[in-house]
């Protein structure tokens, strides 16, 4: 819990009691789960909670590298535990399972030196999105 209180601090974001719950349900649950499901899961143990205070916590979690945020099939947003909040990875979600796992590597320098040449720009972030098979599930 302590590495994601500490990107709270480092983000200027308040540690709530709200964040904690979200944070804490994220931590036990360890799974993929939409605002909708936080919310269900939250409104007995939190009942002045609502709904868009839910999406504005994910969104300040997302945002303090807290929660990874992904698309699934359907199309709708689902958010998980970032188990390294403090170092620059990526994920690999599998398709089947939703198993996301971190990935320690990132090559995306090359790809920054073209696009700041090509288009006279200064690349400040980037997001991507793996997906695929597991290896318990292809």
């Amino acid at each position: 819990m302590e590495p994601y209180l500490r990107a709270l601090k480092n983000n200027r974001l308040k540690i709530t009691p709200r964040r904690k719950a979200v944070i804490n349900l994220f931590v036990n649950y360890r799974m993929r789960m939409g605002p909708y499901d936080v919310y269900g899961k939250l409104k007995k143990k939190l009942p002045i909670l609502g709904l868009p205070t839910v999406y504005r916590i994910l969104d300040e979690l997302t945002k303090a590298g807290i929660l990874i945020q992904s698309l699934s099939e359907d199309r709708q947003l689902r958010y998980a535990l970032c188990t390294l909040p403090d170092a620059h990875h990526h994920h690999f979600t599998c398709r089947k399972c939703s198993k996301i796992e971190e990935v320690e590597f990132c090559n995306f320098k090359g790809v920054t030196r073209f696009i700041e040449k090509k288009l006279n720009a200064k690349v400040e972030a980037h997001q991507l999105q793996i997906e695929g098979l597991c290896s318990e599930c292809k």
